[in-house]
């Protein structure tokens, strides 16, 4: 009897964790995610653009300042299949029943809010110092086929939409697909001339990145 009462209790947590969305941010040691990357920077000289691989792998995890656990995420790059990954960055993760946050080079954001709901909105930069940014969950997308791959359920995170006007372009958005976590990050920040421009809507600075998902897995 005791074994039967422990099985339901485990299969009811297992339940809730998957109606509030947790399985959209995965968070496991051994975990990795390796994305094909385009990556466009703007200057008054013009623009460069480079084309790469990103490796996210959880490499660890344990207790942060807070007594909270976090997981340690190696970012690794390299140019093509046959090259070495170089590592880039270390970056954070936590999670708990009520948000996901991903700490990128030392400033925590909140990438997710539990539950997911459509059109939900929260304050991305809520656990740092940056002015307020709303962030809202699009839930109303089609199966998306990505590097030969279907991806059905997904989440779209809208970080930023506010478009185009006279001083530039800001979309910012981050796609979801259930226990695999970010499959396409799309982000344009591009500011345009506004004194003595050659043409209008000259691009004077900026970056454009957009990453797919190119494979995914546990070591």
């Amino acid at each position: 009897m005791a074994s039967f009462l422990m099985s339901c209790s485990e299969s009811e947590v297992v339940l809730d964790s998957d109606r509030l969305g947790l399985h959209y941010f995965p968070l496991e040691v051994g975990n990795y995610r390796i994305y094909d990357v385009e990556e466009s920077n703007y200057s008054v000289l013009g623009v460069t653009t480079q084309n790469y691989q990103l490796r996210e792998f959880v490499a660890d995890s344990g207790l942060n300042a807070g007594n909270n656990l976090q997981y340690i995420i190696h970012r690794s790059t390299r140019i093509s299949d046959s090259e070495q990954w170089h590592l880039d960055s270390i970056w954070t993760a936590q999670k708990s029943t009520n948000v996901a946050v991903l700490t990128e080079n030392n400033v925590p954001y909140v990438k997710m809010s539990f539950p997911i709901d459509h059109q939900l909105e929260w304050d991305g930069n809520g656990m740092n110092s940056l002015a307020s940014e709303t962030y809202w969950y699009n839930t109303e997308l089609p199966d998306t086929l990505v590097s030969d791959s279907l991806y059905q359920d997904i989440v779209q995170v809208v970080q930023n939409d506010r478009g185009e006007d006279i001083l530039g372009l800001e979309n910012r958005s981050e796609i979801f697909a259930p226990n695999i976590g970010m499959i396409i990050k799309e982000s344009v920040i591009l500011k345009y001339c506004q004194t003595e421009c050659e043409e209008e809507k000259k691009i004077e600075s900026g970056r454009e990145l957009i990453m797919t998902i190119k494979e995914y897995g546990k070591e």
